[in-house]
């Protein structure tokens, strides 16, 4: 799932409620913001048995929404591409040159990752991203014109301080005692990104659009966003509607209670 996503089956889970949307909500989007899934992943299998802080319920709820999105309802030794992002991905993959050979013909884009990635990556990478940024489409539709949308994008624009990003990272580690791999031009990066979407963005769906703007590093300009959208839209009406209904409702009993994760012994 994408921010959408992501904030909405937290609310639904119970973890947080319409706060997911506001002060909650960079916490709940922080291993995004920080690069730190290897950290989050690791955290899930030490406290899937246990009660855990406010903090760290939040980011537990990101990550678990991850997991199982990509890698099944068991939180398995080794990770497996056997989720449904991947079930969706070699289908959508299948459009990537037809969908970069249009933008680039159109004049909406000038960068073609075709050459600064291998193929394999680049399809099954494409690929789960546009599944899961059309799955968030419909909760886009939801919370338009609703103080949840402007409330995140009030959030999300506090990151275009540098010192406030810089401070938000330090905090949650130093709360949670977590890390990061990467350096800090890459998180500097990242969140420069979330902090411009909050006035890029004229509808929630805008988003997902931008995610894959920015994945390929294409313009925020709107006739790219709307270019993106358009295709988004057509991912969705291709979707399985009962196999989304069932992965959204895995996550949240997930999140609710991380231990029906575990394996069985």
């Amino acid at each position: 799932m994408d921010i959408m996503g992501h904030l909405a089956v937290i609310e639904h889970a119970g973890v947080s409620d319409s706060r997911v949307w506001s002060s909650d909500a960079l916490v709940a989007l922080f291993p995004n913001l920080a690069h730190c899934h290897e950290w989050a992943y690791k955290r899930l299998r030490e406290d899937i048995h246990q009660e855990v802080n406010p903090t760290e319920k939040l980011i537990q709820g990101h990550i678990i929404t991850d997991w199982v999105i990509h890698h099944g309802n068991t939180l398995t030794p080794q990770r497996h591409r056997i989720g449904w992002a991947y079930d969706e991905a070699p289908r959508i993959g299948a459009q990537l040159d037809s969908f970069i050979d249009n933008a680039l013909s159109m004049g909406l884009a000038e960068n073609d990752p075709r050459l600064s990635d291998t193929r394999e990556h680049l399809e099954r990478d494409f690929g789960h991203t546009a599944a899961e940024c059309a799955l968030d489409l419909r909760i886009g539709m939801e919370v338009a014109d609703t103080p949840r949308y402007d409330d995140l994008k009030r959030e999300l624009a506090k990151l275009a301080d540098p010192a406030y990003a810089k401070t938000l990272v330090a905090d949650v580690f130093d709360r949670t005692g977590g890390y990061t791999r990467e350096g800090e031009e890459l998180l500097s990066r990242t969140m420069s990104e979330y902090g411009a979407w909050a006035d890029e963005v004229r509808h929630p769906e805008d988003f997902a659009a931008l995610t894959l703007c920015t994945k390929f590093d294409w313009p925020y300009e709107r006739a790219t966003v709307d270019y993106v959208l358009t295709f988004l839209h057509d991912v969705g009406k291709g979707l399985d509607p009962g196999a989304a209904d069932r992965l959204v409702a895995d996550v949240v009993a997930a999140i609710a209670d991380p231990g029906r994760m575990a394996p069985a012994k």
